[in-house]
């Protein structure tokens, strides 16, 4: 009896596996269904062609009998009886593999039956798959998205579930071959109660993951709002859910965000494609490997880049290099070259004063091709680190890698080239092979997860001993405040590099850092610090102004019992005092202290960040892929 049941058991569970690995459909499944038939069809002829050889003499009866048998194979039918008295099939083994050959005949046919008749069985299937745990929703069908989708799946995510207004899309058999759901109907293109109800949403613990892809912005933003609606209805948690949005500006994002009393997404991510190709190719070669570092984390060389073209991309690629060059002992030093800068940067340089009157920024209205551009080269081949060639054209972008390559060999200038643009980034390689080419819309730069996490736990450092968790302190914190917390996040690979550590070093305890160290360590990050705050369109406070919020603090204070003003920084007008060199933050300090009796340490702000990198690994390494 108990053999029986074992049995019973084993095969239910066997059919299972073999309809929900149907259903999943992954990357590899025409292959697998190719090999499993051919198998099949192979094994079936070993068997039976041995099997009726041995029943008669008369060869092409033997061959007729071999062929349907392996045909009824396919058809769920066995020929066992007739061949199961023959010497071979006495043995376990070969009745094992004589069953074997049957079932991959039978997977072969299941699939196909699935995929023809069975696909509204199928797509059910599927999105009970897709929606057991968290949920990844994809709004819009494209090309980008429709990549972004199979990278997610091959990196180990769940099949994300697709919604687009028209399923007669062209890539509509590219999300089904890749196991995923496209969802046209009306509730879930305008997301209603019903829709969040087939997705299995409730308040709880399950988390939804919104990329709102669609190549046009205003959708995107509709999508989001009413989705975000739709959630609020059902009681869902802001922490239960976060958004990647395309093309909205931080303006939505601050609307979008849950904050205060205001419902939201527990975190948004705003971003463009210009954004989005500068985010990647700072990730995938940051400016910190370009310097070197002494032993006590100080830069041993300025960083000195070069930026070829100032459209979108090239304005988003300039303003990375700004944040990400800032190295104690380092003068940050940048060049564009342009024919037309000079009519162009109107926007720019109006929006982005703050850089230009910050960091030495020099525009040239020359082509990369001129004779301008290479005595440019030949004069700065012993400091230029970084090139990034973004004309707007893939060709002339390839034709200018490639001059300048050559030229940088020949006077032997290391410095490396990168070419950026809507498509991605193409970096050099090494000698003999092509070079590598990466796309926009991968994981690496779209799933915010790990990020989120480590800016949570440094967000709750900051917080001190409130009395709320990390989740808590994080839903308290403003659009701004995150996208802060979010780029020093993103500054750690640089401190390691000048701390001389690895990842795995600082995991393990290996951050004992020396007074020396630390404090230079400390010194790069105030400079990271200011240097965001001036591409985000800060300013350095006055000291008269600085002086009339001291008394606007008092007066506050003096008729109501206390004052929630930040004396140092305005947000209005975007202005703080900290935009100061590291010298002077003891003296700001000081001068803050004496006017609330607190005790603000500007400079332990600093050092409090570079001693988080630890903690702020470990919480990355505990987010969801």
């Amino acid at each position: 009896m108990g053999e029986s049941i074992a049995v019973i058991l084993f095969t239910a569970s066997g059919f299972l596996a073999i309809v929900v690995s149907l259903a999943v459909k992954h990357r590899f499944a025409s292959r697998i269904a190719t090999v499993t038939t051919a198998a099949a069809a192979i094994g079936g002829f070993l068997i039976y062609g041995y099997g009726f050889s041995q029943q008669t003499d008369f060869l092409l009866l033997a061959v007729m009998r071999a062929v349907m048998g392996v045909l009824g194979m396919f058809l769920g039918r066995n020929d066992f009886s007739a061949v199961s008295g023959t010497p071979l099939f006495q043995s376990y083994v070969s009745q094992f593999l004589f069953w074997l050959a049957h079932f991959l005949a039978l997977y072969s046919t299941a699939s196909a039956a699935l995929t023809t008749i069975g696909a509204g069985a199928l797509r059910r299937l599927r999105l009970w798959l897709a929606c057991r745990k968290d949920i990844t929703l994809l709004y819009g069908v494209n090309p980008d998205s429709v990549s972004f989708g199979k990278k997610l799946i091959a990196a180990g995510a769940p099949s994300p579930l697709y919604v687009d207004d028209s399923s007669a899309s062209n890539l509509a058999n590219a999300v089904a071959a890749m196991g995923s759901v496209l969802d046209s109907e009306p509730g879930a293109v305008t997301p209603d109660a019903h829709f969040l109800k087939k997705l299995r949403m409730r308040p709880g613990k399950k988390h939804l993951t919104l990329y709102a892809l669609h190549k046009d912005a205003a959708q995107n933003l509709r999508y989001a709002t009413a989705l975000a609606d739709a959630l609020k209805q059902a009681r869902i948690r802001p922490q239960q859910t976060s958004l990647s949005i395309f093309g909205a500006e931080d303006a939505d994002g601050r609307h979008l965000q849950a904050y205060g009393e205001a419902y939201g997404y527990g975190s948004v991510v705003t971003f463009d494609d210009a954004s989005l190709a500068a985010r990647l190719l700072i990730q995938e070669h940051p400016p910190c490997d370009s310097v070197s570092f002494d032993e006590t984390g100080r830069a041993t060389e300025d960083f000195e880049a070069l930026v070829i073209g100032f459209g979108r991309v090239a304005q988003a690629v300039l303003r990375h290099l700004v944040m990400h060059g800032q190295f104690e002992g380092s003068h940050f030093r940048l060049a564009v070259f342009a024919p037309d800068c000079q009519q162009v940067n109107g926007w720019f340089l109006s929006y982005n004063y703050a850089i230009t009157k910050n960091y030495d920024i020099s525009f040239h209205s020359h082509d990369a091709r001129s004779a301008e551009m290479y005595r440019y080269l030949n004069s700065q081949k012993n400091s230029l680190k970084y090139v990034v060639v973004c004309t707007g054209d893939a060709r002339l972008n390839q034709e200018i890698t490639e001059e300048i390559s050559r030229y940088l060999t020949r006077i032997r200038c290391g410095a490396s080239v990168h070419q950026c643009s809507y498509q991605g980034i193409v970096s050099p390689s090494e000698a003999g092979l092509p070079p590598k080419q990466k796309g926009l819309y991968t994981p690496e730069v779209l799933c915010t997860h790990k990020m989120d996490r480590m800016a949570m736990t440094l967000n709750h450092l900051y917080c001190g001993d409130n009395g709320l968790t990390p989740e808590e302190n994080w839903l308290h914190c403003d659009y701004f405040s995150r996208i802060s917390s979010r780029a020093s996040a993103d500054f750690i690979p640089a401190l390691l590099r000048a701390a001389g550590k690895t990842p795995d070093q600082a995991l393990a305890g290996e951050w004992d850092l020396s007074p020396q160290l630390l404090e230079n360590l400390s010194r790069t990050e105030h400079l990271r610090w200011c240097a965001f705050h001036y591409v985000m369109g800060y300013d350095a406070m006055d000291e008269e102004t600085f002086s009339q919020r001291c008394r606007q603090y008092q007066a506050q204070k003096a008729s109501e019992g206390h004052s929630s003003l930040r004396i140092g920084k305005d947000s209005s007008l975007r202005l703080h005092a900290c935009l100061v060199p590291w010298e002077r933050l003891d003296e700001l300090s000081a001068a803050e202290n004496a006017v609330t009796g607190g005790n603000v340490n500007y400079k332990a702000m600093d050092s409090n960040n570079v001693l988080a990198v630890p903690k702020l690994l470990e919480a990355g390494l505990h987010s969801r892929p």
